[in-house]
């Protein structure tokens, strides 16, 4: 028998899952609990009552409506964990009130978050702050990854957890620690890992037949080790064109349960400043799959 090589790991300590009570936050809910539950981790589920809408409302009347709401918000939360309120040490439940993505960044680095777990339905849904996005935001400037389930996932993880990872990439060489994330995952589940490769320049139509195993064997030489299972798990996909297009239809083609994106870390003010969405926020909101995106 062959003595494997430690696996590469990874720690979800502590998961927040933030909530706003709509039927896709339910189902990123379905996502943090299957993940905290494998990983044996602590799961804070965090909701924020935004203080924009108080703006242009008498104080007095504010503060009636800000109790109502944390009162409201207390109820949902109570339906929502259920049972699990009664376990303390792995499930804990927080209302906070003030501008959502800083709210829920600060309580990443506070908390000591491994891991925020956000669902939305699809872009008119990623609330605007400025010109930018609150899942956006946060995935831009978190401390941590972030999983976003978007409105073409399935609202219920596969019972047999990942079995099949897409991990889009540049061959540069790959430094990122998504990277890490992808083969982790891939490892501790068992699944299969394909690495696409995008080439923008050139039409969905142009040939594939093209070579590309010097690069490809250069990053299974720098991210797996050579005992790891995972080498025999491991695919190549050569994308043309759009790099989105590519990406999402490998993903529904191939039934694809979890996308690893690297994407670039950005500062606070920018990241809430966005122009216009990038390849990283239209895979987000039109993946089939949850996308695990690391800055």
């Amino acid at each position: 028998m062959t003595n494997l090589e430690p696996r590469t790991e990874i720690a979800f300590n502590n998961i927040l899952f933030a909530t706003d009570f709509s039927p896709a936050s339910e189902a990123a809910f379905a996502y943090a609990v299957a993940i905290a539950n494998r990983y044996h981790s602590k799961l804070i589920v965090a909701h924020v009552i935004s203080i924009d809408a108080f703006d242009l409302i008498a104080a007095d009347s504010a503060a009636t409506m800000l109790k109502q709401a944390q009162q409201q918000a207390r109820e949902k939360m109570d339906q929502l964990l259920g049972p699990r309120l009664l376990q303390g040490d792995r499930y804990q439940s927080v209302i906070a009130e003030g501008m959502v993505a800083k709210v829920l960044v600060e309580m990443i680095r506070r908390d000591r978050i491994d891991l925020a777990v956000l669902g939305t339905r699809g872009r008119q849904t990623f609330k605007k702050l400025l010109l930018g996005s609150t899942a956006e935001e946060i995935f831009r400037v978190a401390s941590c990854p972030v999983l976003t389930v978007g409105p073409k996932t399935s609202s219920v993880p596969a019972k047999t957890g990942l079995r099949h990872i897409l991990y889009p990439l540049e061959f540069a060489p790959d430094s990122s620690k998504a990277a890490e994330y992808a083969v982790a995952l891939a490892e501790r589940y068992d699944a299969n890992l394909t690495l696409m490769n995008v080439k923008q320049d050139m039409p969905l139509s142009a040939s594939k037949s093209e070579q590309f195993t010097k690069p490809v064997e250069s990053w299974i030489e720098d991210h797996i080790a050579q005992g790891s299972n995972l080498r025999n798990r491991i695919r190549f996909e050569r994308g043309f064109g759009s790099a989105t297009v590519a990406i999402l239809d490998f993903a529904t083609k191939e039934s694809v349960d979890a996308i690893v994106m690297s994407v670039t870390r950005l500062d606070p003010v920018m990241a809430a400043h966005l122009p216009k969405p990038d390849t990283a926020h239209e895979v987000v909101s039109g993946a089939p799959c949850p996308v695990l995106t690391i800055r």
